[in-house]
């Protein structure tokens, strides 16, 4: 697997339109017929305010959802050229990319290439013009001999049966060359250093190669090569989307879902389990910077998802000394509550600038210690210890050795020490060491205890 900057990044996920308080549906001006796009209002520049938090809360990358010209939400792309006029202007948006960069954060951008929106240029075009329309052959499934529950007078493939959602001819060579346009245009304005694939498992593999290819060949923002994450939407196993040609990091979807179920459930054991088969000594991403997050803009707020308010903290720590990299979704550092509805809108909240209060400062602590900590952010998982409520693993890159212990359970915990080998084997900890989140220092001569409620990253001396 390639090696990019994903490995040491950690990321903050902003969805513009939603932050920025952009209208949730976009105007028409059916005089422009490229993308009906009305007069841009800046709206961008609400983002600005969020450089001194991020900063502050150890953040050195940052994920945009969609940004391009759309019907409504952003993923019913009107023009893949133009940034959505509700949040101002391409020149608006690179200026704002620009300060980004300059304050050191790397940028990656939402990329949707397996389908469209109804207002879509070139899907217009087949609207007005039917058979006579140069467009038919970007477009998957066109049939003029049938309809669709829209009344478009002929039909067409749509992704998943939602007619908000044309699908792409992604074989048609013009298609693939108006999207590679559309990425050079992104970086000469942007200079973005990555790209999200959304629905990965959707495009066919050898269009992913190509614009692995392509882009390849150009420099990201701040230096190095640009770095793709897949996302792999209805898929546990994200590994045949991974690979040096296709895709250097994925969605971590399993991870998510396996820490809600382990928490709410106060049993650790699905999250252990998925832990070392993801990232032990046979594990299948042992090798891959991961996005690992606890919510986004598809699912509840951690802090909604969360039972138990008390293991909110202990969640957000736990996240960064995972293999792979962190992502905070906005607002989730400071507790925001939410869950996803029919049109979704709740889980992309406007905020006028970002908060700081005691959850904020808890994991700015063990962001903190990750940026510190070559075991951290690249060294070898190795489970050493689980119980019901209780999970221990260890760290080690460089010569630095991390024991990472948790403790759900409202009571101090000691780790029964078990000789040999085998499920429930424990040799104890010996010596000296630093916690990194209380900034103390600790000895152990075999016996471990776990106090009630706790993360503790523990730095071997």
């Amino acid at each position: 697997m390639n090696v990019s900057w994903f490995d040491g990044s950690a990321m903050y996920q902003i969805f513009p339109l939603g932050l920025c308080d952009a209208p949730h549906e976009n105007s028409w001006d059916w005089s422009n017929t490229w993308n009906a796009a009305t007069r841009p209002v800046r709206r961008v520049d609400r983002i600005l305010n969020w450089i001194d938090h991020l900063k502050k809360l150890g953040i050195n990358s940052i994920f945009f959802n969609p940004v391009l010209q759309s019907d409504t939400h952003g993923y019913n792309t009107r023009d893949f050229y133009t940034l959505d006029s509700r949040l101002g202007s391409n020149e608006d948006f690179a200026e704002v990319c620009q300060a980004l960069h300059d304050n050191g954060f790397r940028l990656v951008f939402d990329a949707l290439f397996n389908h469209v929106g109804r207002g879509f240029w070139a899907f217009r075009d087949v609207r007005n013009n039917m058979q006579n329309s140069r467009f038919i052959d970007w477009f998957r499934g066109i049939d003029f001999k049938r309809n669709t529950p829209c009344n478009d007078g002929f039909y067409y493939k749509a992704w998943k049966d939602n007619w908000d959602f044309p699908e792409l001819n992604l074989d048609n060579e013009e298609v693939i060359e108006h999207i590679f346009g559309a990425i050079r245009k992104w970086e000469d304005l942007y200079r973005f250093d990555g790209l999200h694939l959304c629905l990965a498992e959707y495009l066919p593999k050898r269009f992913i190669k190509r614009i692995r290819k392509y882009c390849s060949e150009m420099g990201a923002g701040l230096g190095g090569s640009i770095a793709f994450v897949a996302e792999v939407f209805d898929s546990i196993d994200c590994s045949p989307y991974l690979s040096r040609s296709l895709a250097q990091s994925s969605v971590n979807q399993e991870l998510r879902n396996s820490f809600c179920d382990s928490f709410n459930k106060n049993n650790i054991y699905e999250l252990a389990y998925t832990l070392n088969r993801q990232f032990g000594p046979d594990g299948i991403y042992k090798n891959v910077p991961m996005m690992n997050f606890l919510d986004n803009h598809n699912y509840p707020r951690f802090e909604t998802a969360m039972e138990r308010k008390e293991l909110v903290p202990l969640g957000w720590s736990l996240l960064p000394a995972l293999p792979g990299f962190p992502c905070i979704y906005y607002g989730s550092e400071w507790g925001v509550e939410g869950y996803s509805t029919e049109d979704h809108w709740a889980m992309r909240p406007a905020f006028e600038k970002p908060e700081w209060n005691q959850l904020t400062s808890c994991i700015q602590k063990a962001f903190e210690a990750r940026k510190n900590s070559p075991a951290l952010r690249y060294g070898t998982y190795k489970q050493i210890f689980q119980a019901k409520e209780q999970l221990v693993f260890e760290r080690e890159s460089c010569g630095e050795k991390i024991v990472v212990a948790l403790n759900i359970s409202e009571y101090d915990y000691k780790v029964p020490m078990k000789p040999g080998k085998g499920f429930g084997a424990f040799e104890g900890i010996w010596g000296d060491y630093d916690e990194l989140l209380s900034e103390t220092e600790c000895h152990y001569d075999g016996d471990f205890y776990l106090p009630p409620l706790s993360v503790m990253f523990l730095r071997k001396k």
